[in-house]
């Protein structure tokens, strides 16, 4: 059974349907959960056009972190809660391949996904497919929360 799940999250409701059947899972196999925070700099891929200065790129990265904490803070009470141990880890690198490192060392990975199709899925991306298509580890899917 799933004794290390990992969980990636955002925080958003979005993603809570995804926590819940993570939770489940782990309450009903004793297993624990990590879950993941990916933060990624939003000036990475623009650093030598950024005319931030890099005091200002650090203080948001430190502002990102202290919120991520908050998020998962709150998402490891609501586990507790539900007799499911937790670890929270927050990185600073894209999601998709902070993911894919991090489902090394567990035994299933559950994600949320949107269901986009057609056009929006090719302009939009998709964090949970990517992973679903490059991780080694299991991948369980739900479908997250619309609104």
């Amino acid at each position: 059974m799933f004794k290390k799940i990992l969980i990636p999250t955002d925080g958003s409701d979005f993603c809570q349907g995804a926590l819940e059947q993570g939770f489940d899972l782990a309450r009903l196999s004793g297993g624990e959960v990590t879950l993941l925070y990916a933060i990624e700099s939003p000036y990475e891929a623009f650093q030598s056009y950024s005319t931030q200065p890099p005091e200002y790129i650090e203080k948001l990265m430190t502002d990102f972190k202290a919120e991520a904490q908050k998020v998962l803070d709150r998402i490891a009470a609501e586990a507790e809660s539900k007799g499911v141990h937790t670890r929270a880890v927050i990185v600073e690198e894209h999601p998709v391949p902070a993911i894919l490192e991090a489902a090394k060392e567990h035994d299933l990975v559950v994600m949320a996904t949107h269901g986009r199709k057609g056009i929006d899925r090719v302009l939009m991306g998709s964090v949970t497919d990517k992973v679903l298509h490059n991780c080694s580890t299991p991948v369980l899917v739900v479908r997250g929360a619309s609104g």
